[in-house]
């Protein structure tokens, strides 16, 4: 009996001296972190879960003396996050959202400029017109890190299903897509398809119909020398009349009709579909999921050697911020100035092709060969265009005025409403839709006395062409 309850003793004794040990180790980890400066960083990119965690503790390890606190918003309650964080002048030191623009954050004087993180030797080492104004800098200042540098639209093709159909060409022009979609439709007793897309992703929709519309009429979507709105043009037309043509004859899939981007694309992985239109992310996607028998390549034209076109265009989130009242600038900028010769790496590691950098300058290992052919096709179809913004700031408000009095409906659900019977005067929809889009841009010109219609009007844009300094210095 003694000599049990001596061992019960000695069991609390040591407990209590481990308990005493661990009180002690927590307890001089919260001294050591007070005694550290923290900067604060606010991530709503989904990608940014991976790598920043990755960069935080490379960065902490040469900088034992800063602690990064991250914090990875939900991408649906962002915008109130940061909404209550303007209202009490309480932004972290570092943020990501594209909750406001770049335009709105310097007039309400949030950000920090970086201009010292960003010399213009060290620009030089960026994509060329990623620090343009309206993209990356905005009154002659740099305000956004530039992390990416937007995105496009691509093609992308099952090899297998090619290769079990011996279908040995990927179609370049429309002509061609209608009838390698028929030959995979009959080889494949009707189990597989040519194309599909995600029809129900009102935005890609949107931005795919765009794009295609550029090379029949570069004025579509937005006239940069008149400074109106066109979505009744030859390329829209013509380019919803081929989808209409795809589907009729068994080359487009009539799930495209009830799927978003996201079950498209698990439907193009099953061999469901041979060729499958989705964004630049899509082969990072691809790859995560285990899929990498696949190819990519550009939207089909309708002319052998057609020319379309997207906007080179930075959005608030392809980069970060630093808040005008963080206490902490001069840590802050040696996270920067670290972010800025590792996170491209990071990125590119992950599959992610669009960084603001060319990534054929990177040195780093590739998860896929592709990621490559995504940066080069984004190249030869991403052009800088007009910015009104550099012109007059105060056009982001007449912008703001009209994405929120812009009619309901879009190019994009025309082309849905058409392929499904609801729109049956295809030229008559289009003509409405921008007629009633111009009213409301025009309304919203005349409500903003700091603006004019001029603000809008590029007279000396030529289409497919770089709008430089150069260009904007003429119209003065």
């Amino acid at each position: 009996m003694v000599k049990k309850c001596f061992f019960i003793m000695i069991c609390y004794l040591f407990l209590g001296i481990l308990l005493l040990g661990c009180q002690s180790d927590s307890s001089k980890a919260d001294k050591d972190d007070a005694d550290k400066t923290t900067i604060k960083l606010w991530n709503n990119v989904a990608a940014g879960r991976s790598y920043f965690p990755i960069l935080i503790e490379k960065f902490e390890k040469e900088h034992p003396d800063i602690k990064v606190e991250l914090n990875n918003l939900n991408v649906e309650s962002s915008e109130a996050e940061y909404q209550a964080a303007i209202s009490d002048r309480n932004l972290p030191d570092i943020f990501s959202t594209d909750a406001f623009t770049l335009n709105e954050f310097v007039d309400l004087d949030l950000v920090h400029e970086l201009n010292e993180v960003f010399p213009k030797d060290v620009q030089s080492q960026y994509t060329e017109g990623v620090f343009d104004e309206g993209n990356a800098s905005l009154n002659g200042n740099v305000y956004l890190f530039p992390v990416y540098k937007g995105g496009t639209y691509y093609m992308f093709y099952n090899k297998q299903v090619l290769n079990d159909l011996g279908i040995d060409e990927v179609p370049k022009t429309w002509k061609e897509l209608k009838e390698v979609g028929i030959e995979i439709y009959d080889q494949s007793n009707g189990s597989s398809y040519g194309l599909i897309f995600g029809g129900q992703s009102g935005w890609l929709v949107r931005a795919v119909t765009q794009l295609m519309a550029t090379e029949l009429s570069p004025e579509s979507g937005y006239d940069y020398a008149n400074g109106d709105y066109k979505y009744d043009t030859q390329g829209y037309v013509e380019t919803i009349k081929l989808m209409k043509d795809l589907l009729d004859s068994n080359a487009l899939s009539p799930s495209t009709m009830e799927t978003d981007s996201t079950v498209a694309r698990e439907l193009f992985t099953a061999g469901q579909a041979a060729f499958l239109i989705d964004g630049n992310w899509t082969g990072q996607l691809l790859h995560e999921n285990g899929f990498d028998d696949w190819g990519v390549v550009p939207l089909p034209t309708k002319n052998p050697n057609g020319q379309q076109y997207g906007e080179f265009r930075l959005g608030s989130n392809d980069g970060l911020y630093v808040s005008k009242d963080t206490e902490h600038w001069d840590e802050v900028k040696l996270f920067l100035e670290f972010l800025q010769e590792n996170i491209y790496r990071e990125i590119l590691k992950d599959g992610e092709p669009l960084i603001a950098k060319e990534a054929s300058d990177i040195n780093v290992e590739l998860p896929f060969s592709e990621v490559n052919d995504i940066a080069q096709i984004f190249s030869e179809m991403s052009v800088r265009v007009p910015n009104p913004v550099v012109v007059n700031p105060k056009t982001q408000e007449v912008r703001l005025a009209l994405q929120k009095n812009a009619p309901d409906n879009d190019a994009g659900s025309i082309l849905m409403g058409y392929l499904t019977g609801q729109v049956e005067d295809l030229q008559g929809a289009l003509t409405d839709f921008t007629d009633d889009y111009n009213a409301a841009f025009t309304k919203a010109i005349q409500e903003n006395e700091n603006v004019s219609r001029e603000d809008f009007q590029f007279p000396n844009w030529v289409p497919y062409e770089p709008y430089t300094e150069k260009e904007y210095q003429e119209l003065k």
